[in-house]
């Protein structure tokens, strides 16, 4: 099931969280770079065992696809735009305007067939 990641707003420009994504808790470290004006994010272990560092929220790409941990590779994050402005997040949008899910490799298939071939007995 799509998880929402839980960013924090209003934010900070540096914080850390927990979630869990399949059965898995993750530590985040969530950081604004004012010279780039973009949030960066790393994924740890409760070990606190980085999985990948520096992952830039950017919309329209799955973020840290290069990445080989398992999380990535059976699944994938990607930032959406509630509003449709296609903007990637400034400071106050991360956690509302733009948010991050995350996606099982099924879902994400699911949901690029469902986009190519709608169900034409819908309405």
């Amino acid at each position: 099931m799509a998880v929402v990641i839980p960013f924090q707003n209003p934010p900070l420009p540096f914080y850390q969280f927990s979630t869990t994504i399949e059965n898995v808790e993750y530590f985040f470290n969530v950081r604004w770079n004012g010279r780039d004006q973009a949030w960066y994010f790393d994924v740890l272990t409760l070990d606190n065992e980085p999985i990948a560092s520096g992952i830039k929220v950017v919309l329209g790409t799955f973020l840290g696809r290069t990445t080989i941990h398992p999380l990535f590779r059976n699944g994938a994050f990607a930032a959406l735009d509630n509003s449709s402005s296609g903007k990637d997040a400034g400071f106050y949008d991360l956690g509302t305007r733009v948010i991050v899910i995350w996606m099982s490799t099924a879902e994400i298939l699911s949901w690029r067939v469902n986009a190519e071939y709608p169900d034409p007995t819908a309405t």
